[in-house]
């Protein structure tokens, strides 16, 4: 037997009956390539129900979540223009049931990465792709591995959360204790005509990259996950009071100050260059109207902070707060416009990074573990993997544990290095 064997696949379409319709997507949503999905891994601990993720349960949930989200029972498409929307066919989205030979023991110390993905998550990924791919890994020891994976030009990790909590929801037999989705993206439509500012910090990000000849190409990466304590994190937060700062700095910024930090030295990058902090602001609250908090679709905005190395090394979450700062309406908007007529060279360098650039994402709002079929929540999950190297994600641990997790991609080299400093907070 391999490590995994599949044991079943197949096409779970909306239990009932969905418009057929073609959905536009906002300029957030088609700048990021149609191949790439979120995935996610959770770890259940087998509590001794004889059901314990029975496989008719969970597909009778997965098929009536996907009335609510039936846009992700459809594929992506192009309208006449080749602008991609969606094609809601009710076709389905892909379910797939595996066993293994592995146990919980064996995860105990799971690290993301490719390979992992791919054992626990579907990986079909082609112009008619499903939208939305699940896996139910039953384990030697009974637990259960769940792997899920969204097409990211179709929702953010906020969407991706909401329907996890959904499809949990009504496996429990709690059908309506999730509001629906919003599916209308009509809010996030460029104006007319479009107002581009060149001062936009997402056109400047772009015009560097084309400045150092970027080219597309990455060296291998590999993933590992560090915990912060509670303790940790505000010694972290400390600093800068102690550096005589009245800015109330949020975990956000100071960790990712700290990460910013132990990149530049790990990379020993030239103290008189400039590096650059990428990171994706959830921007639901932040425009007027504001969007519904369970609206479906991709709402962030690419946050930028630019500094020299010698100045990173020095741990400036100041600079982080004020960057977050400066999101606002006429921040979003001016993405939006920037979006809609930068040509096709410039989206597609638009999170581009070089050896001095570094992009945080932060899920530590999300309700990463509200995901209870009814058998207890995930005692672990986290994202499958970077993607490349140069990106982190933070996100909370389970339980009553008030720390978190730091899964940082790196270079290999990059990254023995990071871990043989991280844990030096002078």
């Amino acid at each position: 037997m391999e490590i995994v064997e599949i044991v079943e696949r197949s096409l779970v379409a909306p239990s009932e009956e969905t418009p057929k319709e073609r959905q536009w997507l906002s300029n957030f949503d088609i700048t990021i390539s149609p191949t790439i999905y979120t995935s996610l891994i959770y770890l259940y601990k087998f509590n001794g129900d004889p059901d314990f993720f029975s496989v008719p349960t969970i597909k009778a949930a997965l098929a009536k979540a996907l009335v609510l989200f039936y846009p992700l029972a459809g594929r992506l498409a192009a309208d006449k223009d080749g602008r991609l929307e969606i094609d809601c066919t009710g076709e389905g989205a892909l379910f797939v049931v595996a066993r293994s030979k592995l146990t919980l023991g064996d995860l105990k110390d799971y690290q993301p990465s490719i390979e992992n993905r791919k054992l626990f998550v579907p990986d079909l990924k082609s112009e008619t792709s499903p939208l939305l791919m699940l896996q139910i890994t039953f384990l030697e020891s009974r637990d259960v591995v769940l792997g899920a994976s969204f097409n990211h030009c179709i929702v953010d990790a906020h969407g991706d959360f909401h329907f996890m909590q959904t499809l949990s929801s009504i496996a429990r037999g709690n059908a309506f204790s999730v509001p629906p989705p919003l599916l209308d993206r009509a809010l996030l439509r460029a104006r007319a005509p479009p107002i581009v500012s060149l001062n936009h910090p997402e056109h400047l990000h772009v015009e560097y990259l084309k400045s150092v000849g970027y080219t597309g190409l990455y060296p291998p990466f590999i993933c590992t996950i560090l915990k912060l304590s509670k303790d940790q994190i505000n010694h972290l937060k400390s600093i800068s009071c102690r550096r005589g700062s009245s800015d109330t700095i949020s975990t956000f910024q100071a960790v990712s100050s700290h990460i910013w930090k132990c990149l530049c030295l790990a990379r020993n990058l030239a103290p008189d260059k400039e590096s650059h902090l990428l990171f994706p602001v959830q921007v639901r609250s932040r425009i007027s109207p504001q969007l519904p908090k369970y609206y479906f679709g991709n709402s962030c905005a690419c946050g930028l902070v630019s500094a020299k190395v010698s100045e990173v090394v020095e741990f400036i979450p100041q600079r982080i707060r004020e960057a977050v700062g400066q999101i606002d309406d006429a921040y979003v908007r001016d993405s939006i416009d920037y979006l809609e007529v930068a040509d096709k060279e410039s989206l597609s360098r638009r999170f581009g990074m070089t050896k001095y650039d570094l992009s945080i994402s932060s899920w530590l709002s999300m309700p990463c573990y509200d995901a209870d079929f009814g058998y207890g929540e995930p005692v672990f999950m986290t994202v499958t993997d970077t993607g490349i190297g140069g990106i982190a994600f933070l996100i909370k641990n389970p339980g009553k544990d008030q720390g978190i997790s730091v899964l940082v991609g790196l270079e290999i080299e990059t990254l023995k290095q990071f871990k043989a400093i991280f844990y030096d907070f002078n």
